[in-house]
């Protein structure tokens, strides 16, 4: 499994900030079946490919928070698979938009403007 490099860091992150966090992803007893299982309804057979997108969100949550804006989250997903394809890798993986149906499956919420219905898009 990579490896993760989370730099991101803004002037709000502290260790009490990620303790607080990473206390609330441990209180909601996440596990693989259930991710699988949600993932199998929207039609995706997880591989090894989309667990490591899965797991750097929910690193990257603990790290950072919830961000302000979806594209936040979106280019730093955009860089740390960059030398898989980005952006186009990650559609490939989640179909749904690797922020909103990447999120979903990994038990995160969905940051703001992550879905945008009048142009059909998601991040």
């Amino acid at each position: 499994m990579p490896q993760y490099n989370i730099n991101a860091l803004d002037a709000e992150t502290s260790s009490q900030h990620t303790n607080v966090r990473f206390s609330e992803l441990d209180a909601q007893h996440w596990d693989r079946d259930k991710s699988s299982d949600l993932a199998h309804k929207e039609d995706i057979d997880m591989t090894d490919a989309h667990w490591d997108v899965i797991l750097y969100l929910r690193l990257y949550y603990i790290e950072t928070g919830l961000p302000r804006f979806a594209r936040v989250t979106s280019r730093a997903l955009n860089k740390q698979f960059l030398t898989l394809g980005g952006s186009k890798y990650l559609y490939g993986l989640f179909p749904g938009g690797p922020v909103t149906q990447g999120s979903r499956l990994a038990n995160l919420r969905t940051p703001p403007l992550s879905t945008d219905l009048s142009f059909g898009s998601c991040y």
